[in-house]
């Protein structure tokens, strides 16, 4: 076995494939697109209110167990978790013009496994941090009364 350094160009092989030719027409097109396109904004605000709610309900529920460091990392967290989407979002630009939320709840969307309703796009999205939210003030509530 060679040790592969690029300073020595005969420590490997260099191999240079045929060019490839395609006919022009059998190219796909090649558009630029945004990320994201054919979700509304709205979508994002939701699901950070309802990560914003599980959160609150932390600092409700459970503040008295000495956890506030450990809620403070879940809100860094949370913001890194929702910051660089917006940042990157914000630095690609929008290539086209989203949706509103009312014409994505008519259309929908189109996943990976066929299409489905805006509302059941939204129910999937929500459906984790807003469950999250009712068990930890559940949890919260049988911590405070016992």
């Amino acid at each position: 076995m060679k040790h592969q350094k690029l300073s020595n160009l005969e420590a490997f092989d260099i191999v240079i494939p045929e060019s490839l030719e395609f006919p022009v027409d059998a190219r796909p097109p090649m558009r630029a697109q945004g990320a994201a396109p054919d979700m509304p904004k709205a979508a994002g605000v939701f699901l950070i209110a309802a990560y914003a709610l599980l959160m609150g309900a932390f600092l409700l529920t459970i503040r008295g167990a000495h956890s506030e460091f450990a809620i403070l990392i879940g809100f860094f967290y949370l913001a890194m978790f929702f910051g660089i989407p917006a940042v990157m979002l914000r630095v690609a630009g929008e290539e086209g013009r989203r949706p509103g939320l009312v014409q994505f709840l008519d259309r929908g969307v189109d996943t990976a496994t066929g299409r489905i309703s805006g509302a059941g796009a939204l129910v999937q999205m929500l459906i984790v941090p807003a469950l999250l939210s009712l068990a930890v003030l559940a949890m919260g509530i049988t911590y405070i009364v016992s």
